[in-house]
């Protein structure tokens, strides 16, 4: 679908903390070779140690935990932001995201430190991810899934070590867009709509079914 830009708000009354979930389909499939966008996101978002992490939780104390993720099957890729933040920060928190998003895709990519930490860190943790039986079938579903030969685990290493900021960097800058992203908000709409008002997006308002009232058509046919 089109990308349509804006705020979705999911009304839940007294609700102390706000649920903020953001994204946008990206270009090709999930089959395609992805290794550098999922190390970059790993950088930005999929770690303890990633910016939006640390500012959101380290930094700010905001959040107990707020992270991104590619998200892929075999035909689709999106990219995913989920962050629980305390209600009075609801708009400051998507303000942060924001920026540290189009920090990353900008003037402040990925550091010598980022790349180092991310490339030993994903080599070393090969080992520790393949210990189980269970682990080397799941490996094997995601290659049958995504067209790869069987031993593409056995040449990950060798990807990592070749990695550098600027492929790492253009991989992130030609998959995300962060004016493509629509963002969903759970919480107290009288909480955060003032908030929100001031990022400068459409904002819309969804009155989630209840359990009563989605029963009842069912039972009404019965």
């Amino acid at each position: 679908p089109l990308p349509s830009p804006r705020i979705v708000v999911i009304d839940r009354p007294q609700s102390p903390q706000s649920m903020i979930y953001a994204g946008h389909m990206l270009k090709g499939k999930g089959s395609d070779d992805l290794t550098d966008l999922v190390s970059a996101n790993d950088i930005l978002g999929a770690t303890p140690l990633a910016r939006i992490m640390q500012d959101l939780r380290e930094t700010k104390n905001w959040s107990y935990g707020a992270w991104s993720l590619i998200d892929r099957n075999e035909q689709n890729v999106a990219y995913i932001v989920v962050a629980p933040v305390q209600a009075d920060r609801t708009g400051d928190s998507i303000a942060a995201i924001q920026q540290n998003i189009s920090d990353f895709l900008g003037p402040k990519g990925i550091t010598p430190q980022e790349l180092d930490r991310t490339v030993n860190g994903s080599i070393r943790e090969l080992p520790g991810g393949y210990e189980t039986s269970g682990a080397v079938l799941s490996q094997m579903q995601r290659d049958a899934l995504f067209g790869r030969p069987f031993d593409y685990v056995e040449g990950l290493a060798a990807r990592y070590r070749g990695q550098t900021a600027a492929t790492l960097d253009a991989a992130a800058r030609a998959a995300i867009d962060p004016n493509k992203m629509i963002w969903v908000v759970v919480g107290d709409k009288s909480v955060v709509m003032p908030q929100l008002a001031k990022l400068g997006l459409p904002v819309e308002v969804s009155t989630p079914v209840s359990n009563e009232s989605a029963a009842a058509p069912a039972a009404a046919a019965h």
